[in-house]
């Protein structure tokens, strides 16, 4: 089985409440709650146990009471994970789902940095396990005040290596992009857009291909048209609306995930992209993100249309 190193230094230890109803200013009771690890680094790995095709594995921060309760709970999920212990405790995020109106509300606690010695350890970490990766994946952004450079050091390590690297993250990014390494890059319409300055998606598209070496681009929009690209062909997913929506954490970790999974293992990199999707798609009938039923990403994978262009 391809195996995929994913670098998740941001996780978070993850609340989530259900109401019947949520109303702004006012008391509101949960009806249910539940708690587990999520992050996009976590959320990826997981998703790719569900597809079944690939083994991803996990490097993350991991800090406090609530880092203790990430690292416990993946223990018991059987995610293979290196954890980097550090001073600084992890995150907590405590998302409200309103399930008359499908609106989710999120409340993310601030991150804190990492020490030097503790972003160290992270880059060794990676480098002892990059020589039986077949790609390796960075997910989400630095907790704040991290050395910016701690992407630029690994893709780095990453190139060395010659193996695709797929990126999930557009912050402060641009010479990871112009690195050399083989890029796939999978972000949402929204951060395209802020990271390119254009709001036309050719162009957006035009300007990646042209200033980077990202050789393939996919970009989700929620449930609005999604679109992917090799620099040449221009595909555009029309979804399937979904009649009900339990909790869309983690939608576009898990489409992150099946597109590489798919990729690794040889299917061409535009229909990866369309059975991404509809994984993604069905990771929302599930409370637990990264989280899907196969059968429902079959069902739904048959109702997407695709169209291709130049581009």
């Amino acid at each position: 089985m391809k195996k995929i190193i994913a670098l998740g230094p941001n996780p978070a230890w993850q609340k989530t409440l259900f109401f019947d109803h949520f109303r702004y200013g006012e008391v509101n009771r949960a009806r249910e709650m539940q708690v587990f690890p999520a992050g996009k680094g976590i959320n990826f790995c997981r998703a790719a146990m569900c597809h079944g095709k690939t083994e991803a594995r996990l490097i993350q921060f991991a800090g406090g009471d609530t880092g203790e309760y990430v690292r416990k709970e993946l223990e018991k999920e059987g995610m293979p994970v290196w954890s980097v212990v550090t001073s600084a405790a992890t995150r907590t995020c405590t998302t409200c789902l309103d399930q008359s109106s499908q609106v989710m509300t999120e409340v993310i606690e601030p991150s804190f940095a990492a020490t030097g010695a503790e972003v160290d350890t992270m880059l060794e970490y990676l480098s002892n396990a990059l020589p039986d990766s077949d790609g390796a994946a960075l997910c989400g952004t630095l907790p704040t005040g991290t050395d910016p450079l701690l992407y630029l050091r690994a893709i780095e390590l990453i190139r060395k290596r010659g193996i695709p690297v797929l990126i999930d993250s557009f912050r402060d990014i641009r010479k990871v992009l112009e690195s050399g390494a083989e890029i796939w890059l999978k972000i949402n319409l929204d951060e395209l857009k802020a990271m390119t300055g254009c709001n036309e998606i050719r162009a957006a598209f035009a300007q990646v291909f042209n200033a980077t070496t990202v050789k393939y681009a996919a970009i989700t929009d929620g449930p609005g048209n999604a679109y992917a690209c090799d620099g040449r062909s221009l595909a555009i997913y029309r979804l399937p609306k979904l009649e009900r929506v339990i909790n869309p954490i983690g939608c576009g970790d898990t489409a992150s995930s099946v597109w590489m999974s798919e990729m690794l293992t040889g299917t061409d990199p535009l229909e990866a992209f369309r059975v991404a999707l509809a994984a993604a798609s069905a990771n929302c009938l599930s409370a637990f993100p990264g989280s899907f039923a196969p059968s429902d990403a079959v069902r739904i994978a048959a109702g997407i249309q695709v169209e291709c262009d130049s581009l």
